[in-house]
């Protein structure tokens, strides 16, 4: 049984469509905001009510590292998903099942390392967090992007098993012997 049969009024495959739309345009936010810093790191650009970049150099190689991982993940997480919405637009679900699930696990790992990633920097901050507008954007907005991924995982975690439903349906109907995966049976 799915966990949710419906997101904000649409079935779920135009929800999975959504939410991949989705998460193109905030991770390509956040790969900007990453890019910025990097910027602030490499020139003399500075980010208008953010810190000073001389204020964390004693963690400057901390803060690179993490910058650039973290913007090699969203590289990856934006590809990946540009190549989902194309298998969900163009493909038979039969077709794009597994490349489904292997996104959906691909996306809960990015979302922990980015979590894991932002914990350390907002960690660095401390209490300065709430002290300039800027980092309390970027805190904000990762916030959010870390309550959206979460909703986004149910919904594809509910695809996915409303795929399983549909081919166990098309399986039985074909007179073939089919075990769903959940079935005492298996």
């Amino acid at each position: 049984m799915a966990l949710v049969r419906r997101c904000l009024c649409w079935d779920l495959r135009t929800a999975t469509f959504a939410n991949l739309v989705t998460i193109v345009i905030l991770a390509g936010g956040a790969l900007l905001l990453r890019l910025l810093d990097i910027g602030a790191f490499i020139t003399e650009f500075e980010i208008s009510q953010g810190f000073k970049t001389p204020w964390r150099s004693h963690e400057w190689q901390a803060f690179l590292a993490s910058d650039v991982v973290v913007i090699f993940f969203h590289v990856v997480i934006i590809l990946f998903t540009i190549y989902m919405i194309y298998m969900v637009t163009q493909k038979h679900f039969v077709l794009y099942m597994e490349t489904l699930r292997t996104f959906t696990y691909s996306f809960i790992m990015y979302n922990f390392i980015e979590f894991c990633f932002s914990v350390f920097e907002f960690s660095f901050y401390g209490l300065n967090t709430f002290r300039l507008a800027f980092v309390v954007f970027i805190w904000l907005y990762w916030l959010a992007r870390l309550i959206a991924g979460i909703i986004i995982t149910i919904v594809l975690f509910s695809r996915l098993d409303e795929m399983e439903n549909e081919m166990a349906y098309e399986l039985r109907s074909s007179d073939r012997k089919y075990v769903h995966s959940y079935s005492a049976l298996g």
